[in-house]
Order: structure tokens, then sequence, then C-alpha cells
């Protein structure tokens, strides 16, 4: 088939319960797109079919759309997106062994080209019989749902063939435009969407959902959510955190428990470890960033950000009011609110001096309790 070149015209058909099968989606892309998929970048024309003609019709339907500088045209049906390429390849073998112009699938015709020009009907009753699962129709959302898990076990099985280890394949949802790398394991109820690559590995503990981010070698994720984001190698992540768009993570990282980082840089080796949120940030390495903290990005207009230089520590309960540099090896001491520049080395505190008034008779809290003693 090196020297066969083929086009490709899809015919977009309708069902009263499910509408235009070429829209709807499946594994996060449209029938039509995954028909297209098979085509292996063929030239191809999408067109309404008239439902109220007949099948031996169609040469004479598809005849303004035919690509005549090609070998052989493929007509295809938009309810059939399990369709593979080696399919396809397969119909225009055995077309061209035949020495006959046309050849009729279980659902679509391969044609050669030339004979179109003259041809109006089609009249050959003789059914080739290739892989029956491509030819599943979506006439109705019973079949559409059968068709879903078989195009996800293809995905599955083709990640299973190149090294990676499923836990639960019944639960594991892989976009077909994943990447995943070899020694990957992943768990229970992953989602796992869009471009993503995932490195060699890596390890998706239960619960995760990853979209269009580019996942580092031996990382290990657990019960988080990543959105366009790159996480580096050997980082940790969750479980609980969440991960927003345009976001860095460098090697070797510690991404705690109910920690959300949106739009940031971390450096190599830096720890947050829980109930923190870094917004636009950009930090150097080994920084430690305290149970707590805030990074206070936004004024109510703009978004502001905050820079950290290598080694710096924030104590719990800090609040970090962007825009702001703090220097390499500073030290924010628990608790407090930072608003000016902190320089290298130095020792930042801002917070209120604690007062301690003794025997205070206003204390409420313990008021209470001793009416409830004296009803007792």
């Amino acid at each position: 088939m090196a020297n066969k070149s083929f086009s490709a015209i899809i015919l977009r058909v309708n069902y009263e319960k499910t509408g235009d099968t070429a829209s709807i989606p499946i594994l996060g892309k449209t029938m039509l797109e995954w028909i297209v998929l098979a085509l292996s970048n063929a030239p191809y024309k999408a067109v309404q079919w008239d439902s109220n003609l007949a099948f031996s019709d169609i040469p004479s339907f598809i005849k303004d759309t035919v690509d005549f500088d090609t070998e052989y045209t493929a007509v295809l049906f938009s309810d059939t997106p399990l369709l593979t390429k080696k399919t396809i390849l397969d119909a225009i073998c055995a077309l061209d062994e035949s020495k006959k112009n046309v050849l009729r699938m279980t659902r679509g015709l391969i044609f050669k080209t030339a004979y179109l020009k003259n041809a109006d009907k089609v009249y050959t009753e003789e059914v080739h019989y290739f892989d029956e699962e491509d030819f599943i129709t979506a006439y109705s959302f019973k079949q559409i749902t059968l068709i879903s898990e078989i195009l996800k076990s293809r995905i599955l099985y083709h990640h299973m063939e190149n090294g990676v280890q499923f836990e639960d394949s019944h639960s594991a949802f892989i976009g077909p435009d994943v990447v995943i790398g070899k020694r990957v394991i992943i768990g229970p109820n992953n989602i796992v969407r869009g471009e993503t690559v995932i490195k060699d590995g890596a390890k998706l503990l239960q619960g995760n959902v990853i979209e269009n981010s580019i996942i580092g070698e031996e990382v290990s994720l657990n019960c988080s959510q990543v959105y366009k984001s790159f996480i580096g190698k050997k980082t940790t992540v969750g479980p609980y955190a969440y991960i927003r768009p345009d976001t860095v993570i460098g090697e070797k990282c510690r991404i705690g428990d109910f920690v959300e980082i949106k739009s940031s840089k971390l450096g190599d080796g830096c720890k947050v470890s829980h109930l923190s949120y870094v917004g636009d940030c950009e930090m150097g390495k080994n920084c430690n960033i305290g149970c707590g903290v805030v990074f206070v990005n936004y004024d109510g207009k703009d978004k502001h950000k905050a820079k950290l230089g290598d080694n710096v520590f924030v104590g719990s309960n800090c609040n970090v009011i962007a825009p702001i540099e703090i220097g390499d090896g500073a030290f924010l001491a628990a608790g407090s609110t930072v608003n000016k520049t902190v320089e290298s080395g130095a020792l930042a505190i801002a917070r209120a001096r604690q007062m301690n008034k003794g025997q205070w008779n206003m204390n409420k809290y313990t008021m209470g309790k001793e009416s409830k003693k004296h009803e007792n």
C-alpha cells in the first residue's frame, strides 16, 4: 500500500434518538474525529447523508465531492467510530487484488476513483467482511455505550503492551492522545485526558485527574488534580492537591494534602506540605512553605507576583502579600503578614506583640462554664 493514494468521504448520519452521530463525543473525541484518526492523514470531506436515498445511490450522491487525484476513494459513515486504519488498508488491498471497481464492506464502500467519473449506482450485493467489531453502528445510546467500552479497552490494551500496569482497568479512563512511558503503575479511579505525557516509572495512586500535563519520571500522585502543568522527576503530590494551569514544579518536590498551586514555578526540592495556597509565585530551590501559608496575589482588581530566592523558609500561617521579593535564605516567622521586601538571610517578623492579661474577668467562655455549674 506504500504507493497507493486514497481519500475518504465521510457521510454524516442522523438518527432520531441520537441526532448527528458525527458530533457525539466519545472518550474526548467526536465520532467523526475517531474516523479521521483511522484515515492516517489521508484527505477527506464530510458531507451530510440524505437518509431518503438508497445505499445504491451513493456514487451519484458523492460525485461532486470526489478527489479524482487519488487512486482510491473510501466512503465511510460517521456512525462507525470503531473503524481502524488496518481495516481501511485491508479493504483497499482486497479491492486491488479482486480486479473489481468497488468493494462493499459491512458498512461503507471502497471505490477505484476513476470508476466514479461515470458511475451512478452500486450494483454489487457481495459484502466483503473484515473485523466486524470495526463496524458496530451507533444507532442508539445503548450502542454508543458499547462502542465506548470497546474504545476504552483498545486504549488500555495498547498501553499494557507498552509496559503499563493498571491495577483496576475497569475504573481507569485514559484519553486517546495520552502518552505513557514504561513501568508506569496506574491505580483505581484515575482519569487522564488531553495531550498528557506520563513518563517512565511514574505512579498514579488512586483517584487522580490529569489533563494536558507532563508528569515526570518516578513522580507519585495521590488523589489529586493536575491541569496544564509540569511535575518534575521524583516529586510527590497529594493527597488532595490541586495543581492549576501554568504551574511548573521542579524535581524532588513535596506537594502535600490540601495544597493549591496556580500559575507558579517551584524550584527543585521545594516543600509545600499541607493546607497552603501558592498563586502567581516564582520560588527558588529548596524552599519550605509551612502549614496554612497564603500567597496573597489578588488585590480585587489585579494579580501580583511573589518572588522567592533559594532556601527560603516561610513559617506556618504566614500571609505573603504580593508584589514582593524575598531573598535567598530568608526566614519568615510563623504568623507573620509580610508585604515588604525581605533581604537575603534576614528574619522577618510581622505580627502584633503578645500581651497576657491575668485574671481577666470578661472571659465569657469561662463564665459560661461557671454558670452551668451553678445551674446543676
